[in-house]
């Protein structure tokens, strides 16, 4: 983590719950193309499952998406599978959630 992030323990933003540092994955939708990023360095709230990006991480996670990723070379590419919920649930409606649903 760059000096500009907090040391730890740090608290949630969210439910104020201890977080670790850790390396995350992140699938990034960018232009119509689907870009996954790995090692990422952030914290991550074991108990709500948020994650929190460091600063220069994010800072090179924009560049990237500004230079539509032409300025670095994938590490490796993956086969995804896609899947559709097409005619399995309604048309467009309000959608609502309660704390329960939210995850």
């Amino acid at each position: 983590m760059t000096s500009e992030t907090p040391q730890l323990p740090v608290p949630c933003p969210q439910c104020d719950r201890e977080m670790r540092s850790a390396l995350v994955k992140s699938a990034i939708w960018h232009n119509e193309r689907l870009f996954v990023v790995e090692d990422i360095p952030a914290y991550v709230c074991d108990s709500c499952v948020e994650q929190f990006y460091d600063p220069a991480a994010t800072d090179v996670l924009r560049t990237w998406m500004a230079e539509d990723f032409a300025s670095v070379e994938a590490v490796r590419e993956l086969l995804v599978p896609v899947y559709s919920v097409a005619g399995l649930v309604e048309g467009r409606r309000t959608v609502s959630f309660t704390d329960q649903e939210v995850y």
